[in-house]
């Protein structure tokens, strides 16, 4: 087998894209998952803003009631989006065992899992605080000290990128606590990839484009009103960003079950092989 790196290659990438396109025209409604994770988020912002508005004032206690608002609201997207990403990962893998599934069973199965997502929720938050303070760390250390701190905390947190990155599909599909989880998923990553791994790394390059992309289309629209080309472009973003990341969590569940000895729907195991082997240069 020819290592060829991140993704194999280009090709390689269109062609795995390509397939979790293929599951995606099956169940067209699994793109509503990040989309509604986007509309609670912004609600819950709503929400803590608006009933917080005086504990963000000067006062010791005010400020203090400010902390409390922040960290609950970080707490509740983390929620938000573990949940809604459990719902695709259940959907998707329910696609890929043959079955047919909807956006109902996909809630319901996230549901049934509730504690374990409140309870890694509460993990994803800790570890986003710790790797926040340590950025902050490096502030106050010169140019030079603020770009080794930032490279020790990107390093950090790509690490735990890696060791959790079957977290998700482990806890829906196999009814494990987080931490469980989490030491399942380092076992699977070792024993299937090795230790370097480029994670979504086709899917952030389509991400960007997508991006740039919905930025051009609003900067036409927008030579005739500025607003609407705001608007127009904003859409386009939302629409194409929640596609990818439905795309990518399609393709999260079909590596799960490669990992776990199965072959996926739609998707070749040779492919799946080569999807996340870094090359030796980012040894």
């Amino acid at each position: 087998m020819v290592n060829q790196g991140f993704f194999g290659n280009i090709s390689n990438t269109i062609h795995l894209m390509k397939s979790c396109v293929t599951v995606l025209k099956k169940d067209k409604e699994l793109v509503l998952f990040p989309i509604m994770a986007a509309i609670c988020v912004i609600v819950l912002l709503g929400i803590i803003f608006s009933i917080g508005g005086i504990a963000f004032s000067d006062g010791p206690e005010e400020q203090e009631g400010g902390i409390i608002l922040l960290a609950i609201l970080i707490f509740g997207a983390n929620f938000i989006i573990v949940f809604f990403n459990s719902a695709l990962i259940s959907a998707a893998l329910e696609r890929l065992r043959g079955g047919d599934p909807n956006i109902s069973s996909g809630l319901s199965h996230a549901f049934k899992h509730v504690h374990h997502i409140f309870l890694w929720s509460i993990i994803v938050t800790i570890m986003a605080l710790i790797f926040a303070a340590i950025r902050s760390m490096g502030r106050n250390r010169g140019m030079m000290g603020q770009i080794m701190t930032e490279l020790f905390a990107s390093f950090l947190q790509a690490g735990w990128a890696m060791m959790t990155f079957f977290v998700v599909p482990i806890i829906v599909s196999e009814n494990l606590g987080p931490i469980s989880a989490i030491k399942r998923s380092s076992g699977l990553f070792k024993q299937t990839w090795g230790n370097q791994v480029a994670a979504n790394f086709g899917f952030g390059i389509f991400q960007i484009l997508a991006i740039l992309a919905s930025g051009a289309i609003g900067w036409i629209f927008g030579l005739a009103s500025p607003i609407f080309g705001m608007i127009v472009g904003f859409l386009c973003a939302s629409i194409s960003v929640s596609i990818i990341y439905t795309l990518e969590g399609i393709y999260k569940a079909a590596l799960y079950e490669f990992a776990m000895g199965e072959k996926p729907l739609e998707f070749e195991q040779q492919d799946l092989r080569t999807a996340y082997r870094a090359s030796a240069a980012m040894a």
